[in-house]
């Protein structure tokens, strides 16, 4: 199953790319993610989980830089994991690639990933999926430009210090991915719908 994923971020290809390459430090973004181990430069270890429909789901694995090109910030990653209550297993290979855009930059992703075991049966609708990933990627997105960008910017010299807030929402849980999903899958339905009329 193919996932194309896309997000912006508002600073130049060269810096973003070094944020985004820096495993340890944007790991806390990624919705459901828990880093647990740094291998080495290129490989990890970590726990995912993630809501598909009614279905919760913790995967345990590792992911590697098979492939990175510094200079035209582009990158080949797998990953593997297994479910922790022996549900099944998920491969994913996945391109990053990242492009200017305006002042900014565009970060595409596309993943190649494959379900198998019992938890092949929570994914064969691809649309589920889809709008997971999609909800993740938004909420990964966000954190990463409120916890990380935001924060490079008030350390930055002649800047003020960001004041701070109280309101800053919680990470996100498997439930609130699971209903941001619901609402995309329900948007798609009649975008589909209006469409084709």
């Amino acid at each position: 199953m193919r996932l194309d994923n896309s997000f912006d971020v508002p600073i130049a290809p060269a810096e973003a790319w070094r944020i985004l390459t820096d495993v340890e430090r944007i790991a806390p973004c990624v919705p459901g993610a828990k880093l647990t181990e740094v291998l080495d430069d290129n490989a990890y270890k970590g726990v995912v989980q993630v809501k598909l429909g009614p279905v919760s789901l913790a995967f345990d694995g590792k992911a590697q830089f098979t492939e990175r090109d510094d200079d035209a910030h582009t990158a080949k990653l797998r990953a593997n994991g297994r479910e922790t209550r022996n549900r099944g297993t998920a491969d994913a290979d996945v391109i990053f690639a990242l492009e200017p855009h305006g002042d900014g930059t565009v970060v595409r992703i596309e993943t190649e990933l494959q379900l198998s075991g019992p938890v092949a049966q929570y994914g064969r609708s691809q649309g589920v999926i889809l709008s997971v990933s999609e909800e993740m990627i938004d909420r990964f997105a966000t954190a990463l430009k409120r916890d990380i960008l935001a924060a490079d910017t008030a350390a930055a010299p002649d800047t003020q210090p960001a004041s701070p807030t109280t309101d800053t929402p919680p990470p996100a849980s498997g439930v609130s991915i699971g209903f941001g999903a619901v609402l995309r899958m329900i948007r798609r339905f009649f975008a589909n719908l209006f469409g084709r009329a």
